[in-house]
């Protein structure tokens, strides 16, 4: 799809009056790696396809994915509120021009089980590691420590969690 196609098709996708089951189905069919069970609610805003959506994944409203490279989330990952994936950057140069126009890009993957709160930006070529927990409005900068529970500006380790429940399950939104 060129790009001005697939940013009109975005835009469709992402309203209010699209309800989730038919958004879902037609993004799988247009192309996008989306797992039947997976939901992505309204307000999204996925600037590419390369993104893999595993089973039963939740995206809520307000999402931003750059889509400059790919972007992996694995199953049983739930992503808050107006959570923002980058995965392009830029170095800093000198005085006269402190964005240099280069791009540099690379990967994000969401492991199996991570809770993504509301408000969290991570940055290229990152892997939040397996049953991670981000609290709310963190900046990940670095790759994570399976089921590690991180906060802050930049994110940092501020536990580690056990590997059983504290709750029971709760069933799909979507």
């Amino acid at each position: 799809m060129g790009d001005f196609t697939h940013r009109v098709t975005d835009t469709m996708l992402r309203s209010e009056f699209l309800p989730v089951r038919a958004r879902m189905r037609i993004m799988r069919w247009i192309g996008y790696d989306i797992h039947p069970s997976a939901c992505i609610w309204s307000g999204a805003i996925l600037r590419s396809k390369k993104l893999h959506l595993g089973p039963h994944a939740f995206i809520n409203i307000g999402f931003f994915f750059d889509g400059h490279d790919h972007l992996e989330i694995a199953e049983n990952v739930r992503i808050g509120q107006f959570v923002r994936v980058l995965t392009a950057t830029h170095e800093i140069g000198p005085p006269d021009q402190r964005c240099l126009v280069g791009v540099r890009s690379g990967p994000v993957s969401i492991s199996k089980g991570c809770w993504i709160c509301s408000s969290v930006t991570i940055l290229p070529n990152i892997n939040v590691a397996e049953g991670c927990v981000i609290a709310a409005g963190a900046v990940v900068t670095r790759t994570t420590t399976p089921n590690g529970l991180y906060a802050g500006v930049p994110a940092r380790l501020v536990r580690l969690l056990n590997g059983h429940a504290t709750t029971t399950n709760i069933s799909q939104p979507c």
